[in-house]
């Protein structure tokens, strides 16, 4: 079956075939380095994370790139209110998107993070071409426009009415030819000097525009014509729009095939907004709750679909992660009480399949990760059943669930981290036999102990109507 995208300059779902057979060029629109990410960044971050990991779980090449947008008007007006260089807050803030986004929710590392700073050069040749063709215009103090204008297509991706545009000043300037150009490259101001930003240019001293950048860093790291741009939906206009401007009168080409963009995030029903003081933190969020099932939290919704935070809904994921977690535990305990006696439970692994087939089914659709992890939960509740069955159990019908749900937890970035049991040595066995004996004799407070004790060096025991079932980790501390 052939994935289907979304596609939002065509709004419809059309089949996934990228320009290169086997070979997918992904760029994702990342963050501006002024504060501390918040919720809505993780949810785009891990929206994208699941797609590309789906796009690889088809067996594609995906080449990943997201930027750091690390010069900008928010950048330098933190700066000169803290009295530092504009690098030193982009720094400090590209420091901590790593550290409250990529590792605790356990994002893919882009292959690329290219940084608007380190590309002068590369976004003045795209400006420079722009303006040979005709599509741009430098003024008298060295800012340069791109004239809309002379781009017939603009607005095909926004759907944005052009006359209705003019009402709107975007970026006022008396200067502009139309009201709906935007800027290229910006002369350097009083600001730019006190702040160290300020680059060099054919046209003078100044910065990037917001928008030229993503052109000219996505066509330095994937060619001129992308096969996927992504990011929040917000960055459809005027972002996007204005990527295709002016990357498609720069080349003549066709600057990206599918694009994709999340929704948003809302706080009780609310948008974030500065306005309103409901901005939530990552750095705030992981304080008070487990990493892994923030994760779970943000993967299990589709891309397209609103996310509203609030208490309940990640207590009601936890939930979910944690009867997810509770059936590959006692899966694996299962294992090991179960010896290979070379019998294939065929039943057992047809319905495996059939989960495998579902999920698969989901994800081509769209990436629609929430029938996935319904999926997922329907596998773990076949998991349970067959565990806690009396009848006859084929372990290599349970090696081949465990793998198989394993793979799947993969695509939403869950249990990557799962042990599977080691073996137990002379001494813990007869630890677990004596802590059975101590039971049978009602010594509980004694076998509690061995448990204890068993819990410290890794060894995890479980009651069951079937017996006692065991597991070893190398980190029982991980364990909650």
């Amino acid at each position: 079956m052939p994935i289907k995208i979304y596609n939002t300059m065509t709004r419809k779902k059309e089949e996934f075939v990228p320009l290169e057979g086997g070979k997918v060029r992904m760029y994702v629109c990342g963050i501006t380095p002024y504060d501390y990410s918040h919720i809505g960044h993780a949810r785009s971050c891990v929206a994208f994370d699941v797609i590309r990991r789906w796009l690889e779980y088809r067996g594609y090449e995906v080449v990943f790139v997201q930027n750091f947008t690390d010069v900008d008007d928010k950048i330098i007006n933190r700066a000169l209110k803290e009295g530092k260089s504009f690098k030193e807050v982009s720094e400090f803030f590209i420091k901590a998107f790593f550290e409250d986004i990529v590792e605790p929710l356990n994002i893919k590392k882009a292959h690329h993070y290219p940084k608007v700073t380190e590309h002068i050069k590369e976004i003045v040749e795209l400006i420079e071409k722009i303006i040979e063709r005709g599509h741009a215009y430098v003024l008298d103090d060295g800012t340069v426009y791109f004239h809309v204008p002379s781009f017939k297509d603009y607005g095909k991706l926004s759907k944005q009415n052009l006359e209705e545009l003019k009402r709107h000043r975007i970026e006022p300037d008396s200067r502009k030819r139309d009201v709906r150009d935007f800027a290229l490259w910006k002369a350097a101001k009083d600001e730019d000097y006190k702040v160290g930003s300020v680059f060099d240019s054919p046209w003078g001293k100044g910065r990037p525009g917001w928008h030229i950048e993503c052109s000219a860093m996505s066509m330095k790291y994937l060619g001129e014509t992308l096969d996927i741009h992504g990011g929040g939906k917000d960055l459809i206009f005027p972002h996007h729009e204005n990527e295709i401007a002016q990357s498609e009168a720069a080349t003549g080409k066709t600057f990206v095939r599918y694009w994709m963009h999340n929704e948003f995030v809302t706080i009780k029903g609310e948008k974030m907004s500065k306005s309103l003081g409901n901005i939530v933190t990552m750095r705030e969020l992981l304080q008070k709750y487990d990493a892994r099932v923030l994760r779970f939290f943000l993967a299990s919704v589709h891309y397209r679909d609103p996310v509203d935070f609030d208490e309940k809904a990640i207590k009601d994921s936890e939930k979910l992660y944690r009867k997810l977690e509770n059936a590959l535990e006692m899966l694996d305990a299962e294992i090991n009480a179960t010896e290979d006696d070379g019998w294939v439970d065929e039943d057992a692994i047809r319905e495996v399949d059939r989960f495998v087939k579902e999920f698969e089914e989901a994800m081509d659709d769209d990436f629609d990760a929430s029938r996935a992890t319904r999926v997922l939960v329907e596998f773990a509740s076949f998991i349970n059943k067959y565990v806690n069955s009396e009848e006859r159990k084929s372990r290599r019908a349970m090696e081949h669930m465990l793998d198989q749900f394993l793979k799947l937890a993969s695509v939403l970035g869950i249990f990557e981290d799962f042990e599977r049991s080691e073996g137990l040595d002379v001494e813990e066995m007869k630890m677990i036999e004596e802590r059975e004996k101590l039971r049978k004799e009602r010594r509980f407070e004694e076998a509690d102990r061995i448990r204890d004790e068993l819990r410290k060096r890794g060894v995890l025991v479980f009651d069951t109507p079937r017996g006692v079932r065991w597991r070893k980790i190398s980190n029982p501390a991980s364990t909650p």
